[in-house]
This record gives C-alpha cells, sequence and structure tokens, in this order.
C-alpha cells in the first residue's frame, strides 16, 4: 500500500508542472493534497426479533426480521449489532424503550416490531427509535396484507427505516397492503 502511495505522489509530482503548461513554473512549495470525503461509517441499529402476538406468528415474526435485516445491511449504510449483544428484550410492542440497554451495546438506532396472523391475514407492526436522542421516529405503521405477501412487507419495512421515518413509507405500503387484502 504504501509503494502504491509514494508511485502516486511521485507521479503526480511530475505530472504537475507538464499540466500547467510551463515547466518553470513549478510548484515552490511542498505539495499538498487534500482530503474531502472519508469513509462513510455504517449506522449501528438493532432489530431484534419481532413479537409474535400469535401462535400461529412466531416463524414469520423470525423472517421478517431477518429479511429487514438483510435489507439494512445490504445497503452498507448500516451495521447490525448482533443478538448476542443485546441486553434488552423486546416482550411487549407497546412496552417504553429503555435507551440506556440499547446505548451500552452503541445501538444508535432500534426497531422494534409485532406480527400476528388471522387465517391468511398478516399484520405487521414496527416502530423505529433514535437511541442516542431517546425518542421514537414518528408515530410506527402497522398494515395488513395476506401471509403469502409476508416478503414484500418485510422490505416495505425496511424501506421505511431506510427513508429515516415509518411514516415515510406509510403510503406506498398502506397503498400495496390494502390492494392485498382479501376481499370481505
Amino acid at each position: 500500500m504504501r509503494r502504491k502511495l509514494t508511485a502516486l505522489v511521485a507521479s503526480l509530482l511530475l505530472t504537475v508542472p507538464l499540466a500547467s503548461g510551463n515547466p518553470a513554473q513549478a510548484q515552490t512549495g511542498p505539495l499538498r493534497i487534500e482530503i474531502t470525503d472519508g469513509v462513510i461509517e455504517p449506522l449501528p441499529y438493532a432489530v431484534p426479533t419481532f413479537i409474535a402476538e400469535t401462535a400461529s406468528a412466531a416463524e414469520l415474526a423470525a423472517e421478517i426480521t431477518r429479511v429487514i435485516a438483510a435489507d439494512l445491511s445490504g445497503t452498507g449504510l448500516f451495521r447490525e449489532v448482533p443478538a448476542t449483544a443485546h441486553i434488552s428484550s423486546v416482550s411487549d410492542f407497546n412496552a417504553p424503550v429503555k435507551f440506556a440497554d440499547w446505548k451500552a451495546v452503541n445501538a444508535q438506532a432500534l426497531i422494534t416490531g409485532a406480527v400476528s396472523v388471522n387465517g391468511k391475514q398478516l399484520t405487521v407492526g414496527f416502530r423505529g427509535y433514535d437511541i442516542f436522542a431517546d425518542k421514537e421516529l414518528g408515530a410506527g405503521l402497522h398494515f395488513t396484507g395476506t401471509t403469502d405477501g409476508w416478503r414484500r412487507m418485510a422490505h416495505k419495512v425496511a424501506d421505511g427505516s431506510i427513508a429515516g421515518s415509518p411514516a415515510k413509507a406509510a403510503i406506498l405500503t398502506v397503498g400495496w397492503c390494502s390492494s392485498q387484502r382479501p376481499a370481505p
């Protein structure tokens, strides 16, 4: 790596005077390279397994959680805090978040959710939290569709999380889920 950097600097030193059109007007001071952008560090987030509000929702809750985590991590903008590092567990979707526990594992964002299944009807709710500001982002979102559309719902939750607020994805999510509802 050091050889490549030395070669790059040497080639820059040789080409800078030639690029000006007049080799006699070479730079008199040391070469100055200004780095304006660095590496973007992915935002650490936690997404504990969504709560299964009905017995038949347990498997889907775990699957939906994994799709959300994969979507977020796959962007390169987010880094999942492993479940083994979690101090708190989320056992009730409506319970207050223990922000100090999530700060302790360096999660900057938290996504919680609940899943229920009634026959072929699937309901997913989620909330996003800014851990260091100790606040919920938006009012969360609940939507309903069919169990066959569970993967699409998981992607919509991830999209809402990426947008920074679940409410920003509400129009797309509710529009899609409404079209997926079984006829009465």
